[in-house]
């Protein structure tokens, strides 16, 4: 079920979009990495109370949010650069040698991420890679329709433990475990974990 958000974030608090008497904001810690991490949100994920990219963008300085949709064109400037790869998962994805300066990720549903792909011609010029799923995940807001499906904020903790320091990465699923707790709490969801 997609998560709903009120348009005045009434009784939300306007960075993380938990309620105000959960905000996890003074609690994440700033997270300092060697890669350049650009996320190119579909515009449908911006208000979305479930959205990871959000979370990932407050603890980490080198994130960049590039939206997509609605009724601006896409400006593709954001996909240039020296050693600019892309995570996406597809058939011809592999793992490039050495490290990437910048990663893009596609911030949407599987599907809307599909239709970013083919329709941002930019992105298809990239290295493509694929992570390694990490073993140990924390279940999410969202059901992903794929078992190798991560969310932003895993994907991007997963990159970050791949390229550059796994110490980095910790913080960042830290949060992410606290933030589905605090969420499950907000839906008076209890999860049975073995």
């Amino acid at each position: 079920m997609r998560s709903r958000t009120p348009q005045d974030l009434s009784g939300l608090c306007p960075r993380c979009f938990l309620k105000k008497q959960l905000c996890l904001c003074s609690e994440l810690t700033l997270v300092r990495s060697n890669i350049e991490i650009v996320i190119v949100r579909h515009v449908s994920e911006e208000r979305l109370t479930s959205n990871t990219g959000r979370l990932a963008a407050l603890m980490l300085g080198s994130v960049r949010i590039v939206p997509y949709g609605g009724s601006e064109p896409f400006d593709e400037a954001a996909l240039r650069g020296d050693d600019t790869w892309l995570l996406y998962p597809d058939a011809g994805s592999v793992a490039p040698s050495g490290r990437p300066q910048c990663l893009v990720l596609l911030d949407a549903t599987f599907r809307q991420a599909r239709r970013m792909y083919r329709r941002i011609p930019g992105l298809h010029r990239l290295p493509h890679c694929v992570l390694r799923v990490p073993e140990q995940r924390t279940p999410g807001r969202r059901v992903s329709p794929r078992p190798d499906g991560l969310s932003t904020i895993e994907a991007i903790a997963a990159a970050i433990a791949q390229f550059d320091d796994p110490a980095r990465a910790a913080p960042l699923l830290a949060a992410y475990a606290e933030f589905v707790r605090r969420a499950d709490i907000t839906r008076g969801r209890k999860r049975i974990i073995d």
